[in-house]
Formats: structure tokens, C-alpha cells, sequence
């Protein structure tokens, strides 16, 4: 019963995880991190020419802060990819959080990270910065929706956006990075390359 519905996903594929506000609302987000054998936040996990840098967006914190630039300053894979729950832009219901483009987007932009995901808006939206640094909010993956008001910011540029059910898968080649954004119905809403 705790596992639905992961449980057969957890059998053919790793899983790794941030904390959304519910989890950590309801007070089960280190339990939950637990049972899925996963460290606390902020941890990172290497993959072929990808780093994940997993933060708890329910605390930007200095800790977090010092561990994100650590993390960012040291050589690594072509591609950085940062996750948290809250968006540090976005045109929805929740909107922009300013703790995390007070303090996280300053070190995403210097380091020129390639992808920032999150999610906490239930709607899809793609932004890419000056600098070139991607910012993903993917949060149609099964409540209700949220409605958003496209272009809502002149600075990041919005490049894409939806009010469906969706999700968003990446994949990582050589020297590039594609996402795509699959509606519930198959249909492609948004694709993106990264290179590097």
C-alpha cells in the first residue's frame, strides 16, 4: 500500500526523489526518502555525462546554498540538472519563488547549469535564460490542473507552455540533452535540445 503507485516502476527502474510541500507539510518527507533507500536532501547522483543535484525547495537555506555552489564549482559531466519541487519561475497559480531566485539562481546562472526542474504549478512551462540556463516546470503528472497566464515575465524568456497532464522525459546523448513533454494523449506539447 505505501508504495502505490511506484511499486512496479521501483521493480525495472532506479527512482530518486525530491520533497514536495505536501510531503513535508504533513511531516513524512525524511520517511519517505527512507523507504526508497534514498539520503537526505541535497544529495547528488551521476549518470553517463549527467550530474543530478537534488534540493528540498521546502528550505533554501544556507546549507543548501554552500552545498549547491560545492557541488556546481568542482569538474563534473557536460550536463548539470537541478531538481526541487518549487519553480524558481513560473506563470501559474504558485508563481516565481523568490527565496530560490534570491539564492539558487544566482549559482545556476554563474555555472551555467543546463536544465533546472521543477514543479509545484500543475501545468507545463519551458524558460531559458540570458545565460542559457533551462528552467522546467513539469507538474501536470496527474492532479488537477492549474491555469497559468502565458508570457507573464519579460526575463526569463517563456519558450513553451501548456495547461495538460503530461510528463517529461530527457534523454542524454554525447553532447546533447533533449527533453521532451508528452501530453496524457501521446501528443509531443514541447521538445528542447541542449548542447554542449
Amino acid at each position: 500500500q505505501l508504495d502505490l503507485p511506484y511499486a512496479d516502476l521501483r521493480k525495472t527502474r532506479p527512482l530518486w526523489v525530491t520533497l514536495g510541500n505536501h510531503d513535508v507539510a504533513v511531516g513524512h518527507g525524511g520517511a519517505q526518502l527512507d523507504h526508497l533507500g534514498l539520503p537526505p536532501l541535497p544529495y547528488a547522483k551521476e549518470l553517463a555525462g549527467v550530474q543530478l543535484l537534488f534540493l528540498d525547495g521546502n528550505r533554501v537555506d544556507e546549507e543548501q546554498t554552500l552545498w549547491l555552489e560545492d557541488q556546481l564549482a568542482r569538474s563534473g559531466p557536460p550536463f548539470r540538472v537541478v531538481v526541487f519541487h518549487q519553480p524558481a519561475y513560473s506563470c501559474g497559480y504558485h508563481g516565481s519563488t523568490d527565496s530560490v531566485i534570491d539564492r539558487w539562481v544566482p549559482i545556476f546562472e554563474r555555472h551555467r547549469v543546463a536544465l533546472v526542474l521543477n514543479a509545484h504549478d500543475h501545468h507545463y512551462e519551458r524558460f531559458l535564460s540570458k545565460s542559457g540556463v533551462t528552467y522546467v516546470v513539469t507538474g501536470g503528472g496527474g492532479r488537477n490542473l492549474y491555469p497559468y497566464l502565458p508570457r507573464c515575465m519579460d526575463e526569463p524568456v517563456e519558450q513553451a507552455g501548456a495547461m495538460l497532464h503530461h510528463f517529461v522525459g530527457i534523454e542524454v546523448r554525447d553532447r546533447s540533452l533533449t527533453l521532451t513533454a508528452v501530453a496524457d494523449d501521446d501528443t509531443v506539447i514541447d521538445q528542447t535540445t541542449i548542447k554542449r
